[in-house]
């Protein structure tokens, strides 16, 4: 029952990336169905072995952010929408704590970020196939994206696998199987960085900085392996620059001029907009996902948009919970630190221009990074474990008095 528990939610992971492509009918995504699968699965799985994984503190904050935005329907102008937020972080959060008890094999999480690149290639294979066709996302812009789903969402998604991507190619094994995988992991970074760049999203250009430093300073990597790597980069970059439309060109190069105006494609204004909303609730916000019918749009920036909406004390609890996460990432042992302080940054810096805050990706990764953390302290309380075995087998029988 675990077993089947796991490989499904493995196949969630896989769907999660490119829910928004394909939808069932009555029950919306085909990720929700999947997660309510998993979920039955899972049920059954704690039932039968009468046991559950002990939360991390990671998972209470997160219930405790989750539960403020659930009582925000009390004070919030638009219940029907804080409604739906709740309904939403429900199945968030059940799904986090799917996969703190699936996950629980170093080999485990990594199967799963694996099922994360072949998910993002279908999120590719529909952004260029929509290249090919002219099938334009922002026609005055001439901008590309996947089926159904926002040009700069694409971006980051793809730009979150990229570090991954890179893990993923140079740890693999040398099996036949491996050098498949390898294959697939390589080529994915040229084709991701050739489809964000087709979705001209400009916030892409700051959110690839993470990765450059990552691939530049990891000691995992042998520096003649980093070298190859840049080559293979620059080659790859070097052949698919002609493919790239002038207008998306244009578009990345108004970055400077965008942030020197003080403009970024609207978004300034939005912000302001959101943080007038925070200021007429500073305390306890306008209401869980209320924001859109507050100002007429999304923030198009998580942090802007959980203080407008869950007020002070939201965003305390939502800062906590990113202490946590990052605090988790910068101590991941084995070098591996690196890869989730990249993937942490990377998503920081996308969702400065997303609102991602009820996005299962983003509470799926942030959960990702604990579970990482949480092998280096069971293997170190293992150790623990075992010395203070060894010192009561080893240490001098205690004579009784008058022996």
């Amino acid at each position: 029952m675990r077993r089947i528990t796991y490989w499904l939610a493995i196949i969630l992971i896989f769907i999660v990336p490119w829910e928004d492509s394909f939808s069932v009918t009555t029950l919306g995504s085909l990720a929700r169905l999947m997660g309510l699968i998993v979920a039955v699965f899972w049920a059954a799985t704690m039932l039968v072995e009468g046991r559950f994984r002990k939360p991390h503190l990671f998972h209470v904050l997160v219930l405790a952010f989750f539960f403020w935005n659930f009582i925000s329907i009390f004070w919030s102008l638009d219940p029907e929408s804080t409604l739906q937020r709740i309904k939403t972080y429900s199945q968030i959060f059940l799904l986090m704590l799917i996969y703190w008890e699936v996950f629980q094999k170093p080999s485990e999480l990594l199967s799963g970020l694996q099922a994360y690149i072949f998910g993002t290639y279908v999120l590719i294979a529909s952004t260029i196939y929509n290249y090919i066709i002219g099938n334009v996302a922002v026609a005055y812009e001439g901008r590309y994206s996947a089926t159904g789903v926002n040009a700069v969402d694409l971006a980051l998604i793809l730009m979150m696998g990229l570090p991954i991507a890179m893990q993923l190619f140079f740890t693999t094994g040398q099996s036949k199987k491996g050098t498949i995988l390898k294959l697939i992991n390589l080529f994915y970074i040229p084709l991701a960085i050739f489809s964000i760049i087709l979705t001209g999203s400009r916030t892409s250009l700051i959110a690839v900085i993470p990765f450059v430093i990552y691939l530049a300073t990891t000691q995992q990597i042998k520096f003649d392996r980093k070298v190859l790597f840049f080559g293979i980069l620059t080659v790859s970059f070097l052949i698919l620059l002609p493919f790239i439309p002038s207008m998306v060109i244009d578009r990345l190069g108004t970055l400077g001029a965008s942030i020197e105006a003080g403009d970024l494609g609207g978004r300034v204004d939005l912000w302001r907009q959101a943080l007038l909303v925070f200021s007429n609730h500073p305390i306890t916000g306008n209401g869980s996902g209320t924001l859109d019918s507050a100002i007429g749009s999304a923030a198009h920036n998580t942090f802007v948009s959980i203080a407008a909406e869950t007020g002070s004390i939201g965003f305390i609890l939502f800062f906590a919970i990113l202490a946590v996460v990052f605090f988790q990432a910068m101590n991941v042992p084995n070098g591996n630190a690196g890869l989730w302080v990249a993937i942490f940054l990377t998503w920081v810096i996308g969702v400065c221009s997303l609102s991602w805050e009820f996005r299962k990706l983003t509470w799926l990764f942030l959960n990702f990074i604990v579970i990482e953390g949480s092998f280096a302290h069971e293997q170190l309380r293992a150790v623990h474990v075992k010395i203070e075995i060894k010192r009561f087998f080893n240490a001098p029988a205690i004579k009784a008095e008058g022996d």
